[in-house]
């Protein structure tokens, strides 16, 4: 774990939260590449993803299953700007997000992991608008791996700055539970810069 005054300056640390959060991602964006570049495979999401099984008590043909059996959902995402790549282990029934025109993520279901899929401006690979659907307080529980940079030992996340997961954990919050993968330790930090619309993770996995 690192200290957040050992990566922004005095000046820095006293900026107000936004300005801070903009500084720390060029910082961290520019390390994980750095590291994404020497790491083994193996370190680049597998190590993390079962590592997580273990913390969850639970196996990934039990975690299949009950995805199948909709005892509950998962939720995953495609790996941008060097994210661990979670999605490798993606079964045809898992969700990941399509950002909505109102900021509103939708899912749609991972299938063979080919058809229907486009990038959008983001270079993110998403479904077209007709294939997704809101996720609902009445569907079955989510468990959710999301995206993101670095995260507190209290567990606040660094996204990109759009805001679309705390929304969207702040309105389900009672259904879904949140699963962070990190590269390293290196990406913990004391404190994270945050607001009143930043939401806690569940769980944090290095």
């Amino acid at each position: 774990m690192r200290k957040l005054n050992q990566v922004l300056s005095d000046y820095e640390m006293n900026l107000p939260v936004p300005e801070k959060k903009k500084i720390l991602r060029k910082i961290l964006i520019d390390e994980r590449q750095k590291l994404s570049e020497i790491a083994k495979p193996q370190d680049w999401g597998s190590r993390q993803f079962f590592r997580a099984l273990e913390l969850l008590k639970i196996t990934n043909d039990e975690i299949n299953k009950k995805n199948i059996n909709r005892q509950f959902v998962i939720a995953c995402f495609f790996p941008i700007k060097n994210e661990l790549d979670i999605s490798y282990f993606a079964d045809e029934d898992w969700l990941f997000p399509k950002i909505s025109k109102n900021g509103i993520i939708k899912w749609f279901e991972y299938g063979d992991g080919k058809k229907d899929l486009i990038r959008n401006n983001y270079g993110i690979l998403e479904k077209p608008e007709e294939l997704c659907f809101e996720y609902s307080l009445e569907m079955s529980p989510m468990l959710c791996f999301v995206p993101g940079l670095a995260a507190s030992q209290d567990g606040y996340r660094l996204g990109y700055g759009g805001g679309f997961y705390d929304r969207f954990i702040n309105k389900m919050n009672k259904r879904i539970t949140t699963v962070f993968f990190l590269p390293s330790e290196k990406f913990v930090f004391d404190e994270i810069p945050f607001d009143e619309n930043d939401q806690k993770i569940d769980l944090v996995v290095w």
